[in-house]
Order: structure tokens, then C-alpha cells, then sequence
């Protein structure tokens, strides 16, 4: 039995994560490891971290994972904080799983790891994953002001897409095998997602030349399945902010999403990193 302590385990995931800071594939390695032991393929064959490194494929394929100080493609605050930081929740609940150290005050994102390690089902991957998620966005608001306009408003994309994913496994009443492709962490719905470049563009930063495109606007097939996903999407912004702010116990979720009331009709708009009161210094506080 280990005889390590919580802020043991705190400096030494403290330790991995700024050894791998700087290094993208070292970042999808550690991803990787760690859904080894807990992808829980046995269930059915398919890990529950397939929809993860898919997507941090295309984050280290967009280059935003990159050192800042790359001379070919310098790397985003952001987004190299937010995943990050997402690293450390996530390694630090599987050290104490390891260790059998139990913390109750340990930070919330870590709490819901823990749990999806002992209850692996979509429901509490998406709990584990979009709490931590969410709380780099709170986090790293301050790191926007750093993206431009294009960007900032591409990170709501994201953000309004994975809460409407975490949607569709925990309020499935319709259509059932659609939101096992689309949204089950197991399923191959975010591999082919992030293989379109209309839904997820493969450079960074992100110019006004994309704006049509990561709107749905600029014609084909790929930007209508992006008009239609998007728009219903916001049509429904507010009521799926709310809902998604319960699931993940992250209240300032609903500080992202501005509403307007014109004849009885509402309309929703998303807000984050560009609202009023948000923070005005970028944070490069990893963890805890």
C-alpha cells in the first residue's frame, strides 16, 4: 500500500505537467496512458478515450498546443492552459486512484475523474470531462483577450457544441442510435467531426477568410450540416446552458450566454470572452 499523501500526488502530477507543457506529443502520450487503464474497453471493445484523443490529435495538428516561443507556429495561452490544466485533473483523480488516497476537498473536476473511474458510463465521462473543461474556461477567460475576434468566437462554437454532446447522453428521449454516434465518448462521432474542416479548421489562428466557414455559410454540404447543427443549437442555447450548468456544478456557465426578449420570442447569444466583468488578466495557474 502507498504511503503518499494528496499533495504528494499534487507535486508529482504538478511535476509531469510541466514536463510535457511544451511538448504536444508527450501531452497525447500521457492521454493515452491514461485511458490504458481507464478506457475500459472491456465493455465493448471501444475505449471511452477515443473521442478525447481525437480530438487532442486535432488540437496538436492545429498547432495550438505548440510552445509560444515556436518559430513555425507559435502555440495559444488558451488553449495550451485549458488542455493543460485538463491534464492535471484528470491525472491527478487517476494517482489516487492508484495510491488509494481519498481527498474530499480536492477540486471538484478531480472528484467527478474519481467517479467515472469507479462508474464508468457515458453519463459521468462527460460529468469527469466537461467539468474540467469547464473550469479552464473560467480559468483562462482572461487568456482570450490574446485570440482574435474569429477565434474567441470559434471557442463558443466549441464550448456550445460540447454541451450539447453531453446533451444528447444525458436527456436521450429521441432518435437513441444518432446520439450513440454522435456523442458517446466511445463512438466515432468526434473522429469524423474533427476530420471536417468546415466543422473544426485544421490551422491556427483563425482569419476573417473563415468566418463564412466556421459559420456554415459559405456553401457545400459540410457548411449546411454546420448551419443546421449550430442553429439548433442556439435556438435552444439558454435551456441547454442551464441544464448543462447542473449536470457539471458549474453555475457561471450561464454567464456565457446573453439573452433577449423580443415579442414573447427569445433569442440567445453566447458571450464568452467578450462579455462585461470578465477577468482582465490571463491566469497561468495549472491545477491546483
Amino acid at each position: 500500500m502507498s504511503n503518499k499523501t494528496y499533495d504528494e500526488l499534487v507535486q508529482e502530477v504538478r511535476a509531469l505537467t510541466e514536463s510535457i507543457a511544451n511538448f504536444p506529443e508527450k501531452r497525447l502520450q500521457v492521454r493515452h496512458a491514461f485511458y490504458e487503464k481507464y478506457g475500459y474497453c472491456v465493455q465493448d471493445g471501444h475505449s471511452y478515450g477515443r473521442s478525447e484523443i481525437a480530438f487532442l490529435k486535432w488540437e496538436i495538428k492545429r498547432g495550438v498546443l505548440n510552445p509560444l516561443d515556436d518559430k513555425e507556429q507559435p502555440g495559444s495561452v488558451w488553449w495550451r492552459n485549458t488542455n493543460l490544466n485538463f491534464i492535471f485533473m484528470s491525472e491527478l483523480a487517476g494517482a489516487m486512484k492508484e495510491n488509494n488516497v481519498t481527498n474530499p476537498d480536492a477540486p471538484m473536476p478531480v472528484l467527478n475523474w474519481l467517479n467515472f473511474i469507479n462508474n464508468p458510463t457515458p453519463e459521468t465521462w462527460y460529468i469527469a470531462h466537461n467539468s474540467t473543461i469547464l473550469d479552464g474556461f473560467k480559468r483562462y477567460e482572461g487568456c482570450v483577450a490574446l485570440e482574435n475576434n474569429i477565434e474567441k468566437k470559434f471557442l463558443n462554437i466549441t464550448l456550445y457544441r460540447l454541451m450539447f454532446a453531453q446533451a444528447m447522453v444525458e436527456e436521450v428521449t429521441i432518435f437513441p442510435e444518432l446520439a450513440e454516434f454522435i456523442a458517446d465518448p466511445r463512438g466515432i462521432g468526434v473522429k469524423l467531426l474533427t476530420s471536417l474542416p468546415d466543422f473544426y479548421p485544421p490551422h491556427y489562428p483563425l482569419t476573417e477568410g473563415d468566418l463564412k466557414i466556421i459559420l456554415g455559410k459559405e456553401g457545400g454540404w459540410q457548411d449546411d450540416m454546420v448551419f443546421i447543427l449550430d442553429n439548433i443549437i442556439l435556438l435552444n442555447l439558454g435551456k441547454l446552458y442551464n441544464a448543462a450548468s447542473k449536470w457539471n456544478e458549474s453555475p457561471f456557465l450561464m454567464d456565457y450566454v446573453k439573452t433577449k426578449e423580443f415579442l414573447g420570442v427569445k433569442r440567445y447569444r453566447p458571450i464568452y470572452g467578450k462579455r462585461d466583468g470578465m477577468p482582465d488578466q490571463c491566469s497561468n495557474i495549472i491545477g491546483v
